[in-house]
């Protein structure tokens, strides 16, 4: 009972007018970690290949319409990315401060 209501919950929150199968919100919410993950670590690019790799093959085999699962990890880039470059910014102004007090 719970499940279906949290999957028809996700699912109505989160939709887009492309998706035929209904499942939009749950994919892109499921793809949010792995893209946070490739935004918050630049050198990440291996598993971004893999990514990409893994979405293509499973999509050519399943046909499970893996723009939706691209969706959601650009989501999480974008929150990842931001986060990282928050905090290089963050570190840059605090180093400038030093350099300031101290000449």
């Amino acid at each position: 009972m719970r499940e279906a209501f949290r999957k028809r919950w996700v699912n109505r929150v989160i939709q887009h007018k492309r998706d035929d199968e209904g499942d939009y919100g749950e994919r892109v919410l499921l793809h949010i970690l792995p893209g946070f993950y490739m935004g918050l670590f630049p050198f990440s690019g291996g598993f971004e290949n893999l990514f990409s790799a893994y979405e293509e093959n499973e999509d050519v085999h399943t046909k499970d319409e893996a723009w939706k699962d691209y969706a959601g990890a650009m989501i999480g880039y974008v929150i990842g990315r931001t986060m990282l470059w928050s905090v290089v910014g963050l570190g840059a102004w605090y180093l400038l401060k030093l350099i300031v007090r101290y000449l």
